[in-house]
């Protein structure tokens, strides 16, 4: 008993510093109960299939590889500008005045989850 104390506090603990991994159990719970609802308001509606969940998965390992690759490839051919984003950015991004850093921010922030369903989309229609 006193274990599963333990590891529901470094659960806790673990949501409260990264709280937007919450999202994922409760899409899996919105995901398991929706065939429920569908059926409820049309009883021919058919089943998600459980490898639904490989289009996302694929999608953030094809994200990670082509991070990995943009970084090997600025390593090889821009390495200036390399060493600039691994050293030199986070001081330059303090200098920045409020709107610019939200300005970044969000467009990066927005970039990556176009980018993510850009590439779960190409998945799907491959």
């Amino acid at each position: 008993m006193g274990k599963m104390i333990k590891w529901g506090n470094k659960v806790v603990g673990f949501v409260r510093q990264y709280p937007e991994v919450l999202s994922i159990p409760i899409a899996l719970i919105v995901w398991k109960f929706s065939v429920y609802v569908l059926r409820f308001f049309d009883p021919t509606s058919g089943v998600y299939d459980a490898g639904i969940f490989q289009i996302p998965i694929f999608a953030v390992i094809q994200f990670f590889l082509y991070v990995s690759i943009a970084w090997l490839t600025l390593k090889i051919i821009f390495g200036t500008l390399r060493r600039y984003l691994q050293f030199d950015f986070k001081g330059e991004f303090a200098k920045l005045e409020k709107w610019q850093k939200m300005k970044l921010a969000y467009g990066v922030f927005f970039g990556l989850v176009f980018l993510l369903a850009y590439l779960a989309q190409t998945l799907i229609t491959r």
